[in-house]
């Protein structure tokens, strides 16, 4: 008698955990979604640090660092992951279709609807807790109070909210279609990454608040612009272009410019430099340069981007309508996105479909 023996498909390496992510980017951190609110109402320990801000200071009611925003970050990346992958195949997907967007360009309509959402979202929530505040783009006071130890409800959950997206970001990177442009996306990503955090451990979180604003509006623009372009390409399309150019313009070249300049000239006038971590002072004077070295890094990949805006904009004014300004693909074959392929793309990768195969497949469900 012959026993079928199955074998289960173990993870190895990190890229088969990638693809497996990949492919499960709603059911796996639904799981753990639904497991830690499960254990929320069902009042066991430790439960609603996954959820909810930590370390309530007695008496004026605002809010300090703690060990358990660890947690916190892991659950929203869960939640980002979740949302993510669930919005853009019930809702961007079928939105695509209705707007009759090709279907080569079904999955950038959905990213770039996506992150149309978020960094609106992000902006508005950047503002809110931003606008009436002493900081509010008077970079004195990004260093006048140092340190800042705590913080309002508000200020903390829009933080650690925006530092679990861009953990997020990173896994985000890895599934999506390849760009042109990979390398200075890993390179921004790292680079935002290692500020927020620093920002955070090391309490310049006034400084990351008016960095964090001056990236998403224009984030928030290029990506309706793009959106726009997939759906109505034309004057519309180049109006929320050149709108978009004039935010990145004035946000992230010059406003941002001006925050980077406070970095290294504005905290020899206010800053006692030393080294006190208990006591919340992670600001000896070499860290100037540290914080510095790491703003001029992205405002360098800032002005990389600039350089093929004004490419776009070229292009706009003298041949044609505008396109994306960061190469969808690495190649002019760009995947059709089929009915399941939000959550399928990094499977096919990982069954070892060789490029032959994927365009016959490609060609024959293009007849259908």
């Amino acid at each position: 008698m012959k026993q079928t023996i199955k074998k289960t498909k173990r993870v190895h390496t990190v890229k088969d955990l990638m693809n497996h992510l990949a492919q499960h980017q709603i059911e796996i951190p639904l799981k753990v979604i639904v497991s830690i609110v499960a254990g929320y109402f069902l009042q066991l320990p430790y439960f609603e640090r996954f959820i909810f801000i930590s370390n309530q200071r007695p008496g004026d009611g605002r809010y300090e660092k703690s060990y358990w925003d660890l947690t916190f970050l892991f659950f929203y990346i869960c939640v980002f992951t979740a949302a993510r992958a669930s919005f853009m195949k019930y809702v961007l997907l079928p939105l695509a279709r209705w707007c009759n967007v090709s279907p080569k360009k079904y999955d950038r309509f959905c990213e770039q609807a996506w992150s149309f959402v978020y960094y609106t979202c992000s902006f508005s929530a950047g503002i809110a807790v931003m606008y009436g505040t002493e900081w509010w783009f008077d970079s004195r006071y990004f260093w006048i109070d140092y340190p800042v130890t705590d913080y309002t409800e508000a200020f903390k959950y829009y933080y650690l909210v925006q530092f679990a997206f861009w953990l997020q970001q990173i896994f985000v990177l890895q599934i999506e279609a390849p760009r042109k442009d990979y390398r200075e996306l890993v390179m921004h990503h790292i680079n935002t990454l290692l500020l927020i955090f620093a920002s955070y451990l090391c309490n310049f979180t006034r400084v990351g608040n008016a960095v964090f604003v001056c990236m998403d509006l224009p984030d928030a623009v290029l990506a309706l612009a793009k959106t726009l372009n997939y759906t109505c390409p034309g004057i519309i399309c180049n109006a929320t272009f050149v709108m978009m150019l004039f935010s990145w313009m004035y946000t992230r070249v010059y406003l941002y410019g001006c925050i980077m300049l406070s970095t290294w000239t504005e905290p020899d006038l206010y800053v006692n430099f030393r080294l006190a971590p208990l006591e919340g002072w992670w600001f000896p004077h070499f860290v100037v340069y540290i914080i510095f070295a790491l703003m001029f890094g992205l405002y360098c990949l800032i002005l990389f981007w600039t350089a093929m805006i004004f490419k776009v904009l070229y292009k706009i004014v003298f041949t044609e309508n505008a396109s994306d300004v960061r190469s969808d693909d690495e190649d002019e074959e760009v995947h059709v996105l089929e009915k399941d392929d939000l959550t399928q793309r990094s499977g096919m990768k990982s069954n070892g479909l060789t490029q032959r195969t994927r365009r016959s497949t490609r060609k024959t469900n293009g007849t259908n």
